[in-house]
């Protein structure tokens, strides 16, 4: 998960961290001074605590992720309120897009790998149908002088994680490149759209 920007990120963490740095510090003291029982059972308690406090912090941080991506996700155009703005951030952040365009090359180019061993290559004719559509889309992810929109990087998401989604479909139809006609036309505007040339 994707945590630089998040609002209230410190103080939705400060507990679970405080929690595990005390029972640190309690089975140090355990272990170098005193092995008296309580001290263990302190120890212990704290490192639960701080588990428990863990799980909530993800929890909260999801909660409120999910909150923005539903907002994001139905916006037209560039605008992002100044609440979500943290979000569309991450979202649009280099290193997002340099992943999201790494994998689709991946997907890509396993379908066209050569047998080795037990390997096959995966089976997504939808894919190769739509290649070039396919590389036109990575392209536009790796252009960062392009800006992208939030909206367009959720449905890249979308796409490369859902397992429904037209990408994994093996059967072989048009509906993957009107997805990426779709989500192209969403997450970059204008975007040259010419298939890329490929060397000999």
């Amino acid at each position: 998960m994707e945590l630089r920007g998040t609002p209230r990120l410190g103080r939705i963490l400060a507990l679970p961290v405080g929690s595990f740095a005390a029972a640190a510090l309690g089975g140090l003291a355990w272990t170098v001074l005193s092995q008296d029982r309580w001290l263990a059972a302190a120890a212990a308690s704290a490192a639960i605590f701080g588990v428990f406090e863990l799980v909530r912090a993800e929890r909260l941080l999801y909660r409120q992720r999910r909150v923005a991506d539903d907002w994001l996700r139905t916006a037209t155009g560039r605008f992002v309120p100044p609440s979500y703005a943290w979000r569309a951030e991450q979202l649009c952040s280099p290193r997002q897009r340099r992943m999201l365009a790494r994998t689709l090359r991946l997907i890509e180019q396993s379908t066209y790998e050569r047998p080795v061993g037990r390997r096959r290559p995966l089976h997504l004719p939808a894919v190769r149908e739509h290649r070039e559509s396919l590389q036109i889309l990575a392209r536009a992810l790796e252009s960062l002088e392009q800006p992208v929109t939030p909206a367009g990087m959720l449905r890249v998401v979308e796409l490369v994680t859902d397992g429904t989604s037209p990408l994994w479909a093996t059967a072989n139809d048009s509906a993957l490149g009107d997805a990426i006609s779709a989500t192209l036309a969403i997450l970059a505007p204008g975007f040259d759209t010419t298939p890329e040339v490929r060397a000999a």
